[in-house]
């Protein structure tokens, strides 16, 4: 048996390398046609030899819709062998729409910097018109690096409009920045012995400029489990509500200063009502035009919370007003071997500094070296500050249905990822075909 399979793997190793001895090997008419005086990597004309070989990453991109309409240039897996490599970060805008930030990273052209370009859609816009306004921005980005190989000559940028098609942009807005939005989601899954329901509601009315971010929120969401054993049914309804809002002016281009106010309310967390006031202030280490590749802030908030509960906490309480105070470390870097993000959260209630949480996030994703990279995401919380806890016992049929929180002094999530890729650094190819 085993000599069968090493004979069968002889053959297939000679098969494989025929095959790539005869897709490499010259013809008569190739050798004619070999330019003997040409220099590696440069035509006749002062210009770089081939497509531009260009390497794309950041958010969720329809590469095949790219693949189709930039077909000047090379698709490559890796980033090492890109002769550009973009990065595409994106950034909510106040009227609900995205701002793309598209930077452009050289890395075998002379004279050439890296930039960036942006690109914003609307919140109505489509998904044909959003990865439509990409592709073009996109394009215009390439074009220095374009007229630097063969390709310029195959290129012409054309004009769609009419001449005087572009009017003055009018500065007249009669909602003054502000914009409104609202959702609804529902869905159900059932089986003979077992159904669930859900639905979340959600409205949103917010205000952007340059000096001020306002922003307004409300949330209610129910989930419904329902199990029959012999005929007994046992339900479990968790509903739970939100209402934030704050604003914040900017003062400078690193310090910014609010005020946070909220309201919620939790079966699953034995709370009536919990209403917050918070003013805060922020300083960015960085100013705030690069955040879409580094941000490192500092805020602070402090304020009183009133708190009243269903039923009667582990410390005696069915109502109770406190202070608490929270500092927030946020760091995120977006650099062309990867990505980081991660923030450090600590609060405590005044009264008693015991009564604390501290809780720290992360997720990287690093290129180690050409073709292998690694994902790595981890949460972990230090919790003292479940005062909401409801006295008495839990029984079993609340842990099960999920009635109640718990008591925990931790909480833990890590993953982690890895990816490697060999092979053919070229990608330009589409085919959809089953």
């Amino acid at each position: 048996m085993i000599s069968k399979i090493f004979n069968l793997t002889v053959v297939i190793l000679l098969l494989v390398t025929f095959q790539i001895y005869a897709g490499n090997n010259p013809t008569n008419d190739d050798i004619k046609n070999i330019n003997t005086t040409r220099i590696k990597g440069v035509s006749p004309y002062g210009k770089k030899e081939g497509k531009p070989k260009v390497f794309i990453e950041g958010i969720w991109l329809d590469f095949d819709y790219m693949r189709r309409h930039l077909p000047y240039i090379d698709f490559v897996n890796d980033p090492a062998v890109a002769d550009i490599h973009i990065i595409i970060n994106n950034r909510i805008s106040g009227s609900g729409g995205q701002v793309y930030s598209i930077r452009y990273n050289n890395n075998t052209f002379e004279n050439f910097t890296e930039y960036t370009l942006s690109c914003t859609t609307a919140s109505s816009d489509t998904y044909e018109e959003r990865r439509g306004k990409i592709v073009n921005t996109i394009t215009l980005g390439l074009m220095p690096f374009a007229n630097e190989t063969e390709v310029a000559g195959n290129l012409s940028i054309r004009y769609r409009g009419e001449q005087n098609e572009i009017k003055p942009i009018v500065t007249d807005d009669p909602w003054h920045n502000w914009t409104f939005r609202g959702t609804f989601n529902g869905d159900i899954y059932m089986e003979e012995s077992r159904k669930n329901f859900n639905y979340s509601y959600n409205l949103r009315a917010d205000k952007v400029t340059e000096d001020w971010r306002i922003r307004n929120f409300g949330q209610m969401s129910v989930r419904t489990r329902e199990y029959e054993d012999d005929g007994e049914i046992y339900r479990s309804e968790n509903t739970s509500s939100n209402i934030s809002s704050s604003v914040v002016n900017s003062l400078s281009s690193r310090w910014s200063a609010g005020a946070f106010f909220g309201y919620s309310n939790s079966n699953y967390s034995n709370l009536v009502y919990s209403i917050s006031a918070k003013p805060a202030v922020e300083y960015n280490i960085f100013p705030w035009d690069i955040s879409d590749r580094k941000v490192f802030t500092i805020a602070y908030y402090i304020g009183p919370e009133w708190k009243r509960y269903y039923e009667e906490t582990i410390y005696g309480k069915f109502q109770e007003s406190l202070w608490e105070q929270t500092l927030r470390l946020d760091l995120q870097i977006v650099q062309t071997w990867g990505e980081i993000e991660a923030g450090l959260d600590a609060s405590n209630y005044l009264h008693d500094f015991s009564k604390n949480r501290i809780t720290f996030d992360s997720d990287l994703s690093v290129r180690i070296v050409r073709g292998f990279s690694v994902n790595f995401n981890f949460r972990v919380e230090n919790i003292h500050d479940q005062i909401y806890l409801a006295k008495g016992d839990v029984s079993l049929e609340d842990i099960l249905l999920n009635k109640v929180q718990l008591p925990s002094t931790f909480e833990v999530r890590a993953g982690v990822g890895v990816r490697l890729q060999f092979g053919s650094i070229y990608n330009n190819i589409v085919n959809n075909r089953l």
